[in-house]
This record gives C-alpha cells, sequence and structure tokens, in this order.
C-alpha cells in the first residue's frame, strides 16, 4: 500500500475528528516532505495531548497505519486511552470529574 496515501487519509480523518489545523498543516507538511513517521507522530500525540476522543474506526486506522510502516504496538498503543466505548467514562471527562470533585473539597 502507499504509504503517503494511507499517512494522508490518516491526517484527513484526525482532521474530522476536531484536531486544530496547526497540527493538520505541520503533519501535512511533513507527509510533503517524506517524513512519514514524524507525520504519523505528530498526529497521534497531539490527538492524545489534547485528549480528543477516537472510536474504533480510527483506532484500526492508526494500527493499519503503523503497520504499514512497520511502527512497533509500543508506539501508538497508549491511543487505546482515547477510544470511546459504551458504558465506559471517556478520560476527558473523568479529569474533569476529578477536578470538579477537587474543588468541591476545597470549598467545604
Amino acid at each position: 500500500m502507499n504509504t503517503s496515501k494511507i499517512v494522508s487519509g490518516l491526517i484527513e480523518a484526525a482532521k474530522e475528528l476536531g484536531l486544530g489545523d496547526s497540527d493538520i498543516n505541520n503533519s501535512k507538511e511533513l507527509l510533503e516532505n517524506r517524513e512519514y513517521g514524524l507525520a504519523f507522530d505528530t498526529i497521534i500525540t497531539q490527538l492524545y495531548e489534547y485528549e480528543i476522543e477516537i472510536d474504533s474506526e480510527f483506532y484500526a486506522l492508526i494500527v493499519k497505519v503503523a503497520q504499514t510502516m512497520e511502527i512497533s504496538e509500543d508506539g501508538y498503543s497508549f491511543m487505546m486511552e482515547l477510544i470511546r466505548a459504551e458504558n465506559v467514562v471517556p478520560k476527558p471527562v473523568k479529569d474533569r470529574l476529578v477536578e470538579l470533585l477537587a474543588t468541591l473539597e476545597v470549598n467545604k
């Protein structure tokens, strides 16, 4: 499979998920310079840093891209934390609840 094409698809999917223009543009520039690994890393790192939720289909795309580029599972498995599953409270919501509970305890 064409590495450029599959990384481009990952970038476009990340854009649809709400990753910011700056990160999208940086990734596209890396892609244009054939820095596929850096483009991949930029996308998944920024999604993780901004705690942008993903679905299992997007994670499957991450896996496919990583396998195409022979990237170890250790290089992307942390993204599973962002998968929104039914009956599971997403990490960003959990973090916000912790913050809210902490402010309630301070205000006692």
